[in-house]
């Protein structure tokens, strides 16, 4: 096992945005397979000899919806064209091929995943998503680009190590803020900014008191509380009690 200040050789890519990748980018679902393997090369962290895949459960058998039924709910719902949703379909099955190293548990999301092995300094967690930072231990953030009006903007890739009491922070705030984009609204109107100032005027040792005060004082009541941690919290070494595989 490798100290967590020394970067690991091992990477854990997040399988279900490389597929979403490949299934927007190729319009020929044949060109799949060749389209996957460019988008982990260009994913695969500088150093890193190994590479595994995360994939996650399928919606309705993630253990958050245990928790907080609308958890993800809204993108049952959502329309999308036809082709590409063979193209997506066909692109997850592949990344369960033996090439890939593909990990997958029953009821996790491929978050977990990655969480666990970064946390527990197993392997460099690559994705774009901006919450696994909520996990402490390696990360790879690939080069990617997105329009700004009329403008393309190219974020070079960027590989860090997230401390413990930074991950703390991000995970705390997450707890208070909620996130629309997974359903669970946490406080109402507790942003970035609030969230931060809250818990930054405060020791981190009362961080989780802290938020739980928060919470009353918006009227919500305690088990309302917990779910939303709950849902928010991407697990970490020691958070799971089965076999990852990963640890």
């Amino acid at each position: 096992m490798t100290s967590m200040m020394t970067m690991p050789t091992t990477a854990i890519l997040d399988g279900d945005m490389i597929a979403h990748r490949a299934a927007y980018i190729t319009n020929d679902i044949e060109d799949l397979p060749m389209v996957m393997r460019q988008v982990m090369r260009t994913w695969t962290p500088p150093g890193c000899t190994h590479v595994l895949v995360a994939m996650s459960c399928d919606r309705g058998d993630n253990y958050r919806r245990t928790v907080w039924s609308e958890y993800k709910a809204h993108r049952d719902k959502l329309e999308v064209d036809e082709d590409q949703v063979a193209r997506l379909k066909y692109a997850k099955e592949l990344m369960f091929e033996d090439e890939f190293h593909c990990k997958y548990v029953p009821t996790l999301e491929a978050d977990d995943l990655m969480g666990i092995a970064s946390s527990s300094g197993a392997a460099v967690a690559v994705t774009l998503d901006k919450d696994l930072l909520s996990c402490p231990g390696w990360h790879f953030r690939p080069e990617y680009s997105y329009r700004k009006g009329d403008t393309k903007v190219t974020k070079e890739a960027q590989l860090l190590y997230q401390p413990e009491w930074k991950a703390d922070l991000m995970f705390h705030q997450q707890w208070l803020m909620g996130d629309m984009t997974d359903n669970y609204p946490g406080i109402y109107r507790m942003g970035p900014k609030k969230s931060e100032k809250l818990l930054t005027a405060a020791h981190p040792r009362d961080w989780n008191m802290l938020c739980m005060a928060a919470y009353e004082k918006a009227g919500h009541d305690e088990e309302y509380c917990l779910a939303m941690a709950r849902v928010a919290r991407i697990l970490r070494k020691g958070e799971w009690n089965a076999d990852s595989g990963v640890d």
